[in-house]
């Protein structure tokens, strides 16, 4: 479920997924998030031997939707239960302005000085402004243990994928 700004409610969603299979490359997978057949966002993930690469999120109307960060979170997670992996790693990039947002969200950086930077950044910056975390660049970052088993939990109750939980 995500959050429509303009009905001020949680609204169901539904998910379509592509896989793209390239020669000697690791399938990508688009998971295309939509409010009926509305294109809300998407979700590209590449496949790895042990989890999955976050290639993007994209919320196509952060003006109307919100939420489409953990919608995405959950997908990242599901899609590794779904390939029948047990033990996984979900690796990404923060880029632009998105340091914060994914570090408040859960996730963390390599090396992992930066998590104290992006702390630093978030309490210094004034309530209602954005963070400005633009200058620390392109930076690794996973999905922690916990983070995971918080959206296994979830995916227990609410699939979005129908995914077997082992």
């Amino acid at each position: 479920m995500i959050y429509s700004r303009n009905m001020n409610s949680y609204i169901p969603v539904n998910i379509e997924k592509k896989v793209f299979s390239i020669p000697n490359y690791p399938d990508v997978t688009r998971y295309d998030i939509k409010d009926g057949r509305i294109p809300v966002g998407r979700v590209s993930l590449s496949d790895l031997p042990n989890g999955v690469f976050v290639e993007f999120i994209e919320n196509f109307n952060p003006n109307l939707y919100k939420g489409l960060t953990e919608t995405a979170y959950q997908i990242q997670v599901e899609h590794c239960l779904e390939r029948g992996l047990n033990n996984f790693a979900i690796l990404s990039y923060a880029a632009l302005n998105s340091h914060a947002i994914h570090y408040l969200k859960g996730k963390r950086f390599i090396p992992s000085e930066i998590n104290q930077k992006v702390v630093d950044i978030i309490k210094s910056t004034p309530k209602g402004e954005m963070y400005n975390t633009k200058f620390l660049g392109k930076i690794k970052m996973y999905m922690p243990k916990e983070l995971i088993e918080k959206y296994i939990k979830q995916i227990k109750k609410f699939p979005l994928l129908k995914a077997k939980i082992i």
